[in-house]
C-alpha cells in the first residue's frame, strides 16, 4: 500500500507543479497593459472595446473599416493572430 501511497502523491505534486507554471506562463491584464493595448490598436486604427485574455494571449475586441475583429497579442504586445468575427 506504501508504494501506491507514493505513486499518488508523486502524481499530484506532478499535477500541482504543471499548473503552477502554467499560471505562471500566462498573461497578467491590468489596467496598464489594457491602457497600452488600446493605444497600441487604437493608433493602428482599430476601434477597441471589451480586452480580456483567452488561452496565455490578450485578446482585444475592435473595429476597423467597419468590420469586427479579435485581435490576439502576447506577453510582448505582438499581435501573434487576427481574426475577422462575422
Amino acid at each position: 500500500m506504501t508504494k501506491l501511497k507514493a505513486m499518488l502523491l508523486g502524481s499530484v505534486l506532478t499535477l500541482a507543479a504543471g499548473s503552477a507554471l502554467a499560471s505562471e506562463s500566462g498573461v497578467k491584464l491590468t489596467d496598464e497593459v489594457r491602457t497600452q493595448i488600446s493605444t497600441m490598436l487604437t493608433g493602428q486604427g482599430y476601434e477597441v472595446g471589451k480586452i480580456k485574455t483567452d488561452d496565455g494571449l490578450y485578446e482585444a475586441y475592435a473595429r476597423k473599416d467597419g468590420k469586427r475583429y479579435e485581435v490576439y497579442l502576447n506577453e510582448k504586445m505582438e499581435i501573434v493572430k487576427t481574426k475577422e468575427d462575422d
